[in-house]
């Protein structure tokens, strides 16, 4: 199982999940509360995580090229809900199990 994690610094993570998962969920399956979502792609997962003050995703996926595929979808919505505020995302690759 390949993964991939990222804590973006940013007051608004409670919202951007509530966002990102709202925004997901008319093409795939999503769950979330005020401090965790998970988004069930065809060919991945990414649990997110809010704290007052970070966003995590934690991606997981059975090869290199879906965890690529879910960062990109992440990636892009996260821009453009995010655009008050300029974000650093940095990802940390890794494999599992």
């Amino acid at each position: 199982m390949k993964q991939s994690t990222t804590t973006i610094a940013t007051l608004a993570a409670s919202q951007y999940i509530g966002k990102l998962c709202r925004h997901f969920r008319h093409k795939i399956e999503t769950e979330y509360t005020p401090t965790t979502g998970l988004a069930t792609f065809p060919f991945g997962t990414c649990n997110m995580t809010a704290t007052p003050t970070h966003l995590t995703f934690d991606i997981a996926a059975d090869n290199a090229e879906s965890v690529e595929k879910i960062k990109g979808v992440l990636v892009r919505h996260l821009d453009k809900f995010a655009y008050k505020e300029q974000l650093i995302v940095e990802w940390q690759d890794g494999s599992r199990g």
